[in-house]
């Protein structure tokens, strides 16, 4: 009996023991594994350099949007999207420059890429004043793009789309001002219309809640008389009602207790209506990061997860997503303040990540394929596996933050 007691003891001692060492070897196999992997698939970033061989791994085959992610207010990040920009122009030939604006504003941001006058970029900035937009480097970007896009022969000159909801009220009525004939509009639509004028004008005074009410009438107004304002506005329909809408979704978004929820979903569908309304092409465009997550995360479907599920872009959507280490960012609250910014998840050291770094995801093999690897430590981590969220990560060192526009 105290044999076979000894004997069950022992058994149970090298179960233990065998568990417990089996448990520490996948461990550290995990870790080696990543760093195996990511260290055979990176590329140093050159972000003034023209030469485009260090973004040779990304894979752009049957992609048709094409979305970087950045947390807004670093410098580094209009530096990579003039990189991405020009390397895509040319390994893709996209057509259509999807940005986080509204139409409204890429009215006036296309009308000034086609003239050079720099007076509509100044104007359109101005009541961007208090936002992450309103920097020195995003300002200066649109002066570089005037100056890229003047290279391209005119078939293929950069055309920027905007589908976010209209956050400033005066830039959307600039808009829909400037698009309005000269000419009398019709009796059915001539009193709504006159209030209008009156309105951007300054004879009437409207507050917060008088707009919202104004604008719903207006958009009542052109549902009743569809026609008619097809008629008079022409072309021009599309956009005045489209931006009309977006001021009425302003208010809907920001009253919301759900505001990522509804943005993201209005922002999809003008993305939608826009698509429809434009010739075929390519798209790309740099987005604040979450947008560009292709799978629901913080119970959120983003833009690129709304987009990715459409059966006309399923599995065309490529997203890169940027990740901070030790840097500084230009935050938009106390009057533009700076702050450090780390969100980069990792308790490894990488010591062939520098201060521009591509990491591709999803080649074969990969762990990010397999697993959810969550690099950020400022944003919920998802469900799935990595690459069902992005498929490339930039790790960006060092960088400082952007300034504000004065």
């Amino acid at each position: 009996m105290k044999l076979k007691i000894k004997l069950l003891i022992s058994l149970l001692i090298i179960t233990l023991i065998t568990g417990c060492s089996i448990d520490t070897t996948k461990k550290v196999s995990k870790e080696e594994d990543i760093y195996s992997y990511l260290k055979n698939n990176h590329s140093l970033i050159d972000v003034d350099s023209n030469d485009f061989t260090d973004l040779n791994m990304i894979n752009t085959d049957g992609k048709k949007i094409i979305l970087t992610g950045e947390n807004h207010g670093v410098k580094g990040n209009v530096k990579l999207r003039k990189k991405f920009l020009k390397y895509f122009k040319e390994k893709t030939d996209f057509k259509y420059y999807l940005c986080e604006i509204s139409f409204s504003t890429a009215y006036f941001i296309n009308k000034y890429l086609e003239t050079g006058n720099e007076d509509i970029l100044k104007k359109v900035y101005a009541p961007l004043k208090g936002t992450y937009e309103w920097n020195k480097d995003n300002y200066n970007h649109w002066i570089k793009l005037f100056k890229y896009n003047k290279t391209l022969p005119k078939d293929r000159k950069i055309k920027v789309v905007g589908i976010d909801i209209e956050h400033q009220p005066i830039n959307a009525f600039r808009y829909m001002y400037s698009v309005l004939p000269k000419k009398k509009a019709p009796g059915k639509i001539n009193k709504i219309l006159n209030e209008f004028n009156d309105i951007l004008s300054g004879k009437k005074k409207l507050d917060n809640e008088g707009l919202k009410e104004f604008c719903e009438r207006l958009n009542n107004d052109i549902e009743k008389n569809k026609d008619v304002y097809k008629d008079y506005l022409k072309d021009d329909y599309f956009g005045f009602n489209l931006v009309n809408k977006n001021i009425i979704y302003r208010y809907e978004v920001y009253e919301s207790n759900k505001f990522n929820v509804l943005r993201d979903e209005k922002m999809y569908e003008n993305f939608k209506k826009v698509y429809n309304n434009l010739n075929d092409g390519k798209y790309f465009g740099q987005w604040g990061l979450n947008h560009i997550f292709q799978e629901n995360q913080m119970d959120v479907n983003w833009l690129a997860t709304f987009i990715d599920n459409d059966d006309r872009f399923k599995n065309k959507v490529l997203s890169i997503a940027y990740v901070y280490d030790d840097s500084i960012y230009m935050e938009k609250r106390n009057g533009y303040s700076t702050e450090k910014i780390d969100t980069f998840n990792s308790n490894m050291d990488f010591g062939f990540i520098k201060n521009f770094t591509l990491l591709k995801l999803n080649s074969k093999g990969s762990p990010f394929k397999q697993r959810n690897i969550w690099p950020f430590s400022h944003t919920e981590k998802g469900e799935n596996p990595t690459t069902e969220y992005f498929q490339y990560l930039v790790v960006v060192k060092n960088a400082k933050p952007t300034e504000p526009l004065n």
